[in-house]
């Protein structure tokens, strides 16, 4: 099982910043290799990108499926493979810093089921921690964007 947190600080309103990240589709375009996505009901997503797994790039085609959110502080999601046995979870969290500073944090863990298993693991091992940091760093540029 891969896991990794990345945090940023982003000087930004609390109101910006949550509607940022309530909005699924402001920051699924930002994932590393983004190619779509489309949205199922308000919970659930499709979200398509290409990852690079070393040696091999492929299109890996997820659900995320919003399982919990706390008003201006975190949305937490399911990650289930479709187009591959990868399965997960994640969440973004933001926390006051200062008046006008919020601290954004992403958490991605993935994990490879079936007889690739093995082989997905380790790769995955190297992936989302890079892909968390990508991720989590684009979105704060994307605030502050949006912000000034």
């Amino acid at each position: 099982m891969a896991s990794s947190v990345y945090s940023v600080e982003v000087r930004t309103t609390e109101q910006a910043l949550w509607s940022f990240l309530k909005e699924k589709g402001d920051w699924a375009v930002l994932i590393p290799g983004y190619l779509h996505h489309e949205f199922e009901s308000n919970e659930e997503m499709i979200w398509v990108f290409k990852g690079d797994f070393g040696i091999v790039q492929k299109a890996v085609k997820l659900k995320l499926t919003v399982n919990n959110v706390e008003v201006n502080q975190k949305i937490a999601f399911d990650l289930e493979g479709l187009s591959d046995n990868i399965n997960g979870s994640g969440y973004f969290i933001m926390e006051p810093v200062n008046e006008e500073t919020y601290k954004l944090t992403g958490n991605l863990t993935m994990s490879a089921g079936g007889f690739l298993a093995g082989m997905i693991n380790p790769v995955l091992e190297k992936f989302v921690p890079e892909t968390v940091e990508q991720l989590v760093n684009s979105m704060g540029k994307s605030i502050l964007k949006e912000t000034v």
